[in-house]
């Protein structure tokens, strides 16, 4: 029964192709048609990396110098592009070349659609029989230690012929790198405000913990109400941090003033750091739960519960929207799942502590 159906679906296309080439023909053989005109007319990927690294670098100098080329071939490339759209990209009346807020908006996508061809590249590496080609993903430096341990093992042996670099930084520069195609996927504290719909897919759930000195006059306490640590006898991490962001709301420090008589302040952006001050200075850090999880004796005794609702950072990983190789990273999400603790997959009735991580 679905025979006569498929061939006249068939014909239908075919008489569609013969009526889009026709007109195509008739087109082309014109008196007037020019056939350089005509094709320099085509936008090209070329194109759009070489206006994407304009506003990156903000000089056509600076601009040829990065991508290989000379000044005058990118300049002729942007106009050439510039002609094709009817637009005008960029403001060349400024001493630092910028984007028109047409120009902008055009970029934007263009970001966008470079991504998915560098995908597609690559997509053709994963439809034989085990997935191949390169991988490139962020992790945030408040995880990356402790988490990349868990699961970077037993990725190469689920993906054997899979080349992979992994590369610390912090949330920002992980969703820039999403937007323009150099990151595959990130791994980010969320939930995070964008103006675009990233696909997330949360992996575990991790709960704040208390880590204080022996020398702390709270030490012997079990569970500690936040509110009566002095805002002067915790350590944190640099401001700017997402995990910084959170202690802050969990510790209403935003209200809480540290004392201007301190002698000694330190900011880090390093988990450890924070820990090794705690450990020979005194006071009091907040700990995401997976920093603890291989922590000797000596430091699982500094542990201590927050008293209150038990409050999480959910832990996702993230990437553009239809990416062509959703069902992969799916698949190593699932892999990164299954090498941390069970207790940590489930958010149960636990409140979200919210990153106020706008991008």
């Amino acid at each position: 029964m679905n025979e006569p159906k498929s061939h006249i679906t068939f014909i239908y296309y075919f008489y569609k192709f013969i009526i889009k080439t026709n007109r195509l023909l008739s087109y082309l053989y014109q008196p007037d048609f020019h056939f350089f005109t005509f094709f320099s007319r085509i936008m090209t990927l070329q194109q759009l990396e070489y206006a994407l690294a304009l506003q990156k670098y903000g000089s056509y100098s600076r601009t040829a110098t990065a991508m290989g080329i000379t000044q005058p071939g990118i300049s002729l490339q942007i106009k050439r592009l510039e002609d094709s759209l009817g637009l005008v990209l960029f403001d060349r009346t400024t001493r630092m070349v910028k984007p028109t807020e047409a120009g902008q908006l055009f970029l934007d996508k263009a970001q966008l659609l470079l991504a998915q061809a560098r995908q597609l590249r690559e997509l053709g590496k994963d439809l034989g029989e085990e997935y191949s080609g390169k991988f490139n993903i962020g992790i945030i430096p408040t995880l990356a230690p402790y988490l990349l341990p868990l699961f970077v093992q037993q990725l190469n042996e689920s993906f054997p012929k899979l080349h992979i670099t992994v590369r610390e930084v912090v949330t920002e520069e992980i969703i820039e790198g999403i937007k323009t195609g150099e990151l595959d996927f990130g791994i980010i504290s969320t939930p995070i405000e964008s103006k675009i719909k990233f696909q997330v897919l949360p992996l575990f759930y991790e709960k704040f913990l208390l880590f204080v000195s022996s020398k702390h006059e709270l030490f012997e306490t079990e569970s500690i109400d936040i509110a009566t640590v002095p805002p002067g006898d915790i350590w944190l991490l640099k401001e700017g941090n997402c995990l910084r962001n959170q202690v802050d709301d969990i510790c209403n420090l935003n209200t809480r003033k540290r004392s201007p008589s301190t002698l000694f302040y330190f900011e880090s952006n390093s988990i450890e750091s924070l820990c090794r001050i705690v450990e020979h200075k005194g006071g009091v850090t907040i700990l995401p739960e997976l920093t603890t999880i291989s922590f000797d004796s000596e430091r699982e005794s500094m542990i201590k519960e927050l008293e209150g609702p038990e409050r999480v950072r959910e832990v996702s990983l993230i990437h553009l929207p239809n990416h062509l190789r959703s069902p992969f990273i799916a698949q190593i999400g699932e892999v990164i799942k299954g090498s941390v603790p069970r207790k940590l997959l489930e958010k149960g009735e636990r409140d979200l502590v919210h990153t106020n991580v706008v991008v």
